[in-house]
Formats: C-alpha cells, structure tokens, sequence
C-alpha cells in the first residue's frame, strides 16, 4: 500500500512537470522586445504601429443624440504569426529593467477583424444614455515574474481563436506586438 501510494504521488508529480514548460533561453536582445516560446524556442511577434480613430454615428451628428467611438486600428486582417491555441503561452518581455510591476508596464488585447483592419474599441460613448464605456478594464489578465537580468517571463492562459496584442513600455504608444490565435 505505501508503495502504491508513493508511486502515485510520484506519477502525478511528473504529469504536473509535463504540463510545465522549461524555459532557458536568452532575454530577447533589445529593450521593448517581445518574443512568443515554444519548445525553448523564440518566434518573434508580428510588429504593427497602430494609429487612433474616433467617429460618431450619423444621429449623433444631425440631432445630437447618437453614439461615439474611439478605436485602435491594426492594418491587415490577420498577424504573420499564427499561434495553435494551447491551455497556457509563454512569452518573454525584455524590458531593460524588471523591478516594476509588470501589469503597469504590459497590456494585452484583444482585437476584433472589421473589413481589412484589427480593431479595438477604447472607449464609446452614448448622448441617449450617458453612458461610456473605457477598453483599458478589458485587458487580458496574465501572470508573470523576472527572467534574466531585465525581462519578464509571461504566462497567458486560455486565449479563444483570435487576433491579440501585446502593448509595451511606460510611454502611450501605439506600437503593438501582434500574434494570432488558430483552433
């Protein structure tokens, strides 16, 4: 019986080890860089500066009543590098400096295709309702922790097939860090 148990134990203990990633690559080379990590190895993620659109419906303008959108615009409707959805992703942010709190200095979202672009929506606003609405609570939540000597390992889990965006750095940008989510 202790056998069994022990042998039990012991089986588990390795299918968690399994379902683990070993990670020992190098930082990415420059500050600001991201790459995705698979099987110890990096791909580097789809680079696309993005640029800010605003609009009102076509109500809002004739009466003043209607809705207005700001939105963040990717061009093209997919990212060069398609990622097979998997339970958790692993990717390393070389941030020249890991002592901040990485959720203050990484933002991950998700983008909707519209026509030929990747959009997010910031921010809506309605003059019927008053009510508004800000993007930046629907950041995608992940873990991470230091990797190296400035970078951060992280971890996202459960992403659905899609379009995503990694945003990086204290400054507001509008450079984005793209990938694709496939089935």
């Amino acid at each position: 019986m202790k056998k069994g148990m022990i042998l039990l134990i012991t089986s588990i203990l390795l299918g968690l080890n399994l379902n683990a990633q070993e990670i020992t690559i190098d930082e990415p080379e420059f500050e600001g860089e991201i790459v995705f990590v698979k099987n110890n190895e990096a791909f580097e993620l789809d680079p696309v500066t993005t640029f800010s659109k605003s609009g009102q419906s076509a109500a809002l303008m004739l009466t003043g009543m209607g809705k207005a959108k700001s939105k963040l615009v990717a061009k093209g409707k997919t990212s060069s590098l398609q990622i097979k959805q998997s339970d958790k992703l692993y990717f390393i942010y070389n941030h020249g400096d890991n002592s901040t709190n990485p959720r203050k200095v990484v933002q991950l979202l998700k983008f909707e295709i519209k026509g030929k672009n990747r959009i997010y929506v910031v921010s809506s606003s309605s003059s019927i309702t008053g009510q508004t609405q800000s993007g930046v609570t629907d950041a995608i939540k992940f873990k991470a922790k230091k990797y190296g000597e400035g970078s951060y390992l992280i971890v996202v889990s459960d992403l659905a097939p899609g379009e995503y965006g990694f945003f990086l750095g204290n400054s507001e940008t509008y450079d984005g860090s793209f990938f694709t989510i496939t089935d």
